[in-house]
C-alpha cells in the first residue's frame, strides 16, 4: 500500500479500532445486529444450539452453512480495552450466558484482527481482545470451565476483498458444546 494511503488510513483509526462480536451457533437464520445493543433475550436466542430430536440435529440450514449473529464491539484502537460505551453489550452477553437455556454449553472466544499491520502483532492483539472478553464474562459471572479464548489474527477476513475492514476486526463467540 503507498504510504500516502497509509497515513489517512492511520489517522482515521487513531482512536477506535472496532471488532465485531460474532455468535457462531444460531440455529435457524443469519441475524446481524451491526452497532444496535441487542436484548439478552436475542442473544440467547443466536446461541442457542441447534434442536436435538434422538440425537438428530433439527437445523433451518445444513450444518456447512449454519449462519452467525454478529453485533459490532469498539476496542481503544491498537488494544485489547473495550470502549466504555460497548460494555454494556458484553453485559448483555454475560446475563444470555448465566440464562438457564445456556447455561450447560462451553463457549469459545475468538480474537480476529484486520491486515493492516505487522503478523505478530495482530496475533498478539487477536488473542488479548478474546483474552479480554473472556476474563470480563469471567468477572460477570460466567464460570472459567465454560470459555476458552484463541486468536487467528488476519487469518480469517471476512471481507478479503478489503483487508483494512472494519468487519475483519472482531471476536466470534463459537458454541463447543
Amino acid at each position: 500500500m503507498p504510504s500516502n494511503r497509509i497515513t489517512p488510513f492511520i489517522r482515521s483509526r487513531a482512536l477506535i479500532g472496532a471488532a465485531m462480536l460474532v455468535l457462531a451457533g444460531v440455529p435457524a437464520q443469519a441475524t446481524d445486529f451491526g452497532q444496535r445493543t441487542p436484548e439478552v433475550k436475542e442473544l440467547v436466542d443466536a446461541l442457542k444450539p441447534p434442536e436435538r430430536t434422538r440425537g438428530i440435529a433439527i437445523v433451518g440450514a445444513s450444518s456447512a452453512t449454519r449462519t452467525k449473529a454478529s453485533m459490532q464491539v469498539g476496542f481503544d484502537f491498537g488494544s485489547a480495552t473495550v470502549i466504555p460505551r460497548d460494555v454494556v453489550k458484553l453485559d448483555r452477553l454475560a446475563d444470555a450466558l448465566k440464562s438457564e437455556s445456556l447455561r450447560e454449553y462451553r463457549y469459545q472466544v475468538v480474537g480476529h484482527t484486520d491486515a493492516v499491520g505487522p503478523l505478530a502483532l495482530n496475533m498478539k492483539l487477536s488473542r488479548d481482545r478474546a483474552g479480554a472478553v473472556v476474563a470480563y464474562l469471567m468477572q460477570q459471572g460466567i464460570p472459567a470451565e465454560r470459555l476458552t479464548a484463541d486468536g487467528k489474527g488476519p487469518k480469517e477476513l471476512l471481507d478479503t476483498q478489503r483487508p483494512d475492514a472494519a468487519e475483519n476486526r472482531r471476536v466470534e463467540v463459537r458454541l463447543v458444546q
